[in-house]
Formats: C-alpha cells, structure tokens, sequence
C-alpha cells in the first residue's frame, strides 16, 4: 500500500471536517506500526499533517512542515 493511500485509510474515519490532534511521537509511532520503511513513515506522516487531517499538539504545536523537516 503507498504512503499516501495508508494516510487516507488512517483517517477516513474522521469526518471531513475534523483532525486528530496528535503529538509527533503518537503520529509517528501509529503510522509506523503500518508502515515497512522510515520513507513511508515520513511521506505518511507529512501528507496526514499537510492535508490537515492531523494537528500536533506538545512541544511541536504550531511548528510548520518545513521546521519539522529542518529546512
């Protein structure tokens, strides 16, 4: 399964108009129990915070998908 159509699986249960609100640590670690690689996780995760499916909440809240990669 590609990254992207895992991160659609994870969420599809969430109405359109609602996210998860996450830590980075529980979003990496349930979308990696799906995953085979460390790209998958990465791809999947950023494409579940990109679409907005997902907001992170702790010490990463409000940080943007450029300084989670740190660019």
């Amino acid at each position: 399964m590609s990254a992207i159509m895992m991160a659609r699986s994870m969420t599809r249960a969430l109405p359109d108009d609602e996210s998860l609100e996450v830590t980075l640590l529980e979003l990496v670690g349930a979308v990696s129990d799906e995953c085979k690689t460390e790209a998958e996780v990465v791809a999947t995760v950023l494409h579940i915070l990109a679409s907005g499916r997902a907001r992170l909440r702790g010490a990463f809240r409000g940080a943007s998908l450029r300084e989670l990669m740190g660019s």
